[in-house]
C-alpha cells in the first residue's frame, strides 16, 4: 500500500515539473514576441519618417523648378503645346502634386487665373479629379470636389451638381463650397435650383447654403429676386430675403415691403430684417404699415418692428415706440426703452409718462435702459440746462429714478463729477427723496 502510494507520488512530479518548465518556454516567447513587435513597429516609424522625409525634400525641390518654369509659361500669355507636352506627367507622381501645388499657389494672383485654368485643364488635373468623383470613399470624393471648386472648372459644373443629391451632408457641404467658388452665373442657378432639397434635409446643409451664395455677393441679387418671385415656400422665401439683408442692395428692399403681411412669421421678421437698412427711405405710408406691426401676435416681429422704426425719426415714430413700453414680452418692452433713451432730450416726455404709469415692471425697465446707454449722463448736464422745461423734466426722472432705487449714477457724480450746480441739485433730489 504504502509502495503503491510513493509510485504514484513519483509519477506525478515529473510530470508538474514539466508543466511549469512548458509555461516559462511559453512566457519567453510572449514576451520576445512583443519586444520584436515594438522594435518592428519602432523601425517601421522610423523608416516610415525617413521615406516621407525624403519625399517631401524631393517634392519641394519639384516645386522650386516648376515655380520658375510654370511662370515663365504664365507670364508670357501664350501655352504652346510644346511646353504642356514637356510638363505633362501621370497623375499622382510627385511632379504632377508638385506643378498642383505650385499652380493653386500662382491662382492667389487673380491677374493669371485664366492662364492657370487653362492649365490645370490642358495637364489632366480636371479630368484626374473629376474621376475621382466616381469613388465611393468620401474623403477621396470630398478632396476631389474641393480642388475642382479651387480650380474654377465650370466645365465641371455638371459633375459637381450631381452631388448635391448625395445622401452625406458633408459631401452636399463640399459640393456647394466648390460651385460657389467656380463663382458663375451657372453654378448659381444650380445651387438655387437645389435649394428646396438642400434646406428641407439638414441644419449643416443650410448654413452651407447661406455661405455659399453669399459668397456671390451683390452678382447674386439679381438671380435671388428673381428666385424670390418664383418661390412659395415660406422657408425659402424667409432664407432669400435673410440673404438680401446681408447684401444691402437697393433693389431688394421695394420687395421686401411685399411681404410684410405674410402669413409666416418668419417671413414677416426677414422682410423687417431687409428694410432696416433703408428704414431712412420708407414714405409715411410705408412707415405705417412698419407700426401697425408692433400689434403683431409674434412677438419677435414686433422686436424687429421696433428696430427699423428706431433708424427713423419723427413725433409719430417716437410715440409708436413708447407703445412699446408696455408690450407683454420683456424684451420688446427693453428694445423700446433702448431706442427712445438713444433719442435723447426729445424723448424726456415719453419717459416722464411711462415713470409715471403704475407699473413698476416698466419704470425698472426704464431706468435700467436709460443708465446702460448713457442717456442718465445728458439728464445730469440738463441740471444745469438754460431751458426751463428740459430742466425741470430731467430732474423729475432722476427723482423718480431714485425713488426707485436707481441712486448709483448720482452717487457716483457726487463722488467724482466736476459741476458745483449739478452737484447741488442732485444732494437736493437725494436729501428730499421727492419728486417735486
Amino acid at each position: 500500500m504504502t509502495k503503491s502510494k510513493i509510485l504514484a507520488f513519483k509519477t506525478i512530479f515529473p510530470l508538474e515539473r514539466t508543466n511549469l518548465l512548458t509555461l516559462d518556454i511559453i512566457l519567453i516567447s510572449i514576451t520576445a514576441f512583443i519586444i520584436l513587435a515594438i522594435v518592428a513597429f519602432v523601425l517601421a516609424s522610423i523608416i516610415r519618417r525617413i521615406v516621407r522625409a525624403r519625399r517631401f525634400r524631393e517634392l519641394d525641390k519639384l516645386r522650386r523648378y516648376y515655380q520658375e518654369k510654370l511662370k515663365d509659361i504664365i507670364y508670357s500669355g501664350r501655352i504652346e503645346d510644346e511646353a504642356i507636352n514637356q510638363l505633362k506627367s501621370p497623375p499622382g507622381s510627385l511632379k504632377f502634386q508638385a506643378m498642383e501645388d505650385v499652380l493653386f499657389k500662382l491662382m492667389e494672383k487673380k491677374k493669371y487665373e485664366p492662364e492657370i485654368k487653362e492649365l490645370f485643364k490642358r495637364l489632366g488635373y480636371v479630368d484626374y479629379y473629376e474621376k475621382k468623383l466616381r469613388k465611393k470613399n468620401r474623403l477621396i470624393k470630398a478632396a476631389a470636389l474641393d480642388k475642382l471648386g479651387r480650380m474654377k472648372s465650370a466645365a465641371s459644373i455638371e459633375k459637381i451638381a450631381g452631388e448635391l443629391r448625395s445622401h452625406d451632408p458633408e459631401i452636399i457641404t463640399v459640393a456647394m463650397k466648390a460651385l460657389a467658388n467656380i463663382g458663375t452665373s451657372q453654378s448659381l442657378e444650380i445651387i438655387l435650383d437645389h435649394l428646396p432639397l438642400i434646406y428641407e434635409k439638414w441644419l449643416i446643409t443650410r448654413k452651407a447654403a447661406e455661405n455659399a451664395l453669399l459668397k456671390y455677393g451683390e452678382k447674386a441679387v439679381p438671380f435671388l429676386l428673381d428666385y424670390l418671385a418664383r418661390t412659395d415656400n415660406p422657408k425659402i422665401i424667409a432664407l432669400v430675403l435673410d440673404l438680401l439683408s446681408h447684401l444691402k442692395n437697393e433693389k431688394a428692399w421695394p420687395i421686401a415691403l411685399n411681404y410684410l403681411t405674410h402669413e409666416n412669421p418668419e417671413v414677416r421678421v426677414k422682410s423687417l430684417k431687409l428694410l432696416e437698412a433703408f428704414a431712412n427711405r420708407l414714405d409715411l405710408s410705408e412707415t405705417e404699415k412698419i407700426i401697425s406691426l408692433l400689434r403683431d401676435p409674434v412677438w419677435f416681429v414686433r422686436l424687429y418692428a421696433l428696430r427699423v422704426l428706431q433708424q427713423i425719426k419723427g413725433n409719430k415714430v417716437q410715440y409708436a415706440l413708447a407703445s412699446s413700453l408696455f408690450d407683454s414680452h420683456w424684451q420688446v418692452r427693453d428694445e423700446a426703452a433702448r431706442a427712445l433713451a438713444r433719442l435723447g432730450s426729445s424723448s424726456l416726455d415719453i419717459f416722464l409718462e411711462a415713470l409715471r404709469y403704475d407699473d413698476r415692471y416698466v419704470q425698472e425697465t426704464i431706468c435700467e435702459e436709460i443708465e446702460k446707454t448713457g442717456f442718465v449722463n445728458q439728464l445730469l448736464e440738463n441740471l444745469r440746462a438754460e431751458n426751463g422745461e428740459i430742466y425741470k423734466k430731467s430732474k423729475e426722472i432722476l427723482a423718480r429714478m431714485h425713488a426707485l432705487h436707481f441712486s448709483t449714477p448720482l452717487l457716483e457724480y457726487l463722488k467724482d463729477g466736476s459741476d458745483e450746480k449739478i452737484k447741488e441739485e442732485i444732494k437736493a433730489i437725494l436729501e428730499s427723496g421727492s419728486l417735486k
